[in-house]
């Protein structure tokens, strides 16, 4: 995993993102909390959190 993506994650806390996994599967929502291993987001399509391992994180689009 990239240093500047884990950065980005840590300091995305509370704004919206997209994230897209290695097998291409795609979450948006609100990013909840973050740390080094895992991400927690509110799926903004199935209105549930979702607890991700950050290393499936292939590329990330945060909402400024």
């Amino acid at each position: 995993m990239s240093e500047i993506l884990a950065k980005r994650l840590l300091n995305s806390v509370g704004k919206g993102i997209t994230i897209f996994l290695h097998n291409n599967f795609r979450f948006s929502g609100k990013l909840l909390n973050a740390d080094e291993k895992y991400i927690e987001l509110l799926d903004i399509k199935s209105n549930k959190l979702k607890i991700i391992d950050i290393c499936e994180i292939k590329e990330l689009e945060v909402e400024e």
